[in-house]
């Protein structure tokens, strides 16, 4: 069965516009990056009808979602198109524990979409010893990772993962992407995967949307446009895309520093940043990883949890 999504029209707002015509095949995971405020968030609220606002025509696996064209206007709400959904702000139950918000998207789960035990997920995604406790005590990461788990026990067709590891420290954050790895390329399920990661992109994706102010910049297989982007110039923030890294080790000048990359190995670069530093890695040259590169601090809101 083809897993095709087409989506075109538009949702114009205040001081943003979204304008897509967009067109892909959802058989394996799609990879959507691009700056702060490209429009990428809107993008999976449109597709998850969360945007009713949106005019145009959406269907995926041959099923019209929303059609604000025809004369017979089609909406299907967003309980009845089978998404599940993990955004940034990890939305929880507030009047559940984790184990109430993980069996409440199970009992609303119909069969046909991923299938993942429960016991598999929780013990995948480090909830094990959360599943008694509210939801309103929870620290960041930790409430991502039971928005993350919500999404994949409730059985979905279609997976919407908005920076779903971001709040959670490195080597969690690996563990866990690993586990992501195993299960999507095991299970029928269509993804489309938002990152400012590039190696989460590069591991989980075969196609990449690179997104600008509310369209659509690129299209196309994710090596070649993460390619693409490590050529001159890329050393922007704009283009959404970096490698994480920790600063491990400074001189006593602070004129140079030692990076220790999510991806393993170290690298040597001159700032002023200090130990425990948390950076983006943004490419300036085709192999700049031996040579050149320039560094983003991380912000606040990506700041591991603490537990």
């Amino acid at each position: 069965m083809s897993r095709r999504l087409v989506i075109e029209g538009q949702l114009e707002r205040a001081d943003f516009t979204l304008k897509l015509a967009l067109e892909f095949e959802l058989s394996s995971p799609v990879g959507l990056m691009g700056a702060t405020g490209a429009g990428k968030t809107t993008l999976l609220r449109v597709l998850a009808g969360l945007e009713p606002s949106f005019r145009g025509r959406i269907t995926f696996c041959d099923e019209v979602w929303s059609d604000t064209d025809d004369a017979s206007a089609c909406f299907i709400p967003p309980h009845q198109r089978r998404v599940g959904i993990a955004f940034q702000d990890s939305r929880l139950l507030p009047a559940r524990t984790v184990r109430g918000n993980l069996v409440f998207a199970m009992r609303r789960a119909r069969e046909g979409g991923l299938t993942l035990a429960f016991d598999d997920v929780v013990e995948g995604l480090y909830l094990a010893n959360l599943l008694e406790q509210s939801t309103e005590s929870l620290s960041g990461g930790e409430r991502q990772r039971v928005a993350l788990a919500r999404a994949l026990l409730s059985k979905p067709r279609l997976l919407l993962l908005d920076e779903p590891l971001s709040a959670n420290d490195t080597e969690r954050r690996l563990a866990m992407l690993a586990q992501l790895e195993i299960w999507l390329s095991a299970e029928p399920v269509s993804v489309l995967y938002v990152s400012h990661v590039q190696e989460e992109v590069q591991r989980l994706t075969r196609q990449l949307i690179i997104m600008d102010r509310g369209a659509v910049r690129s299209q196309g297989a994710t090596d070649a446009l993460l390619s693409a982007v490590a050529g001159p110039g890329a050393g922007s923030k704009d283009h959404g895309v970096g490698e994480e890294a920790i600063v491990v080790a400074t001189d006593e000048d602070q004129l140079s520093v030692v990076l220790q990359r999510a991806a393993g190995g170290t690298l040597a670069h001159q700032s002023d940043l200090a130990p425990g530093d948390r950076v983006l890695i943004h490419r300036v040259t085709p192999d700049t990883l031996r040579r050149d590169f320039t560094l983003q601090p991380q912000s606040e809101q990506d700041e591991s949890e603490t537990e």
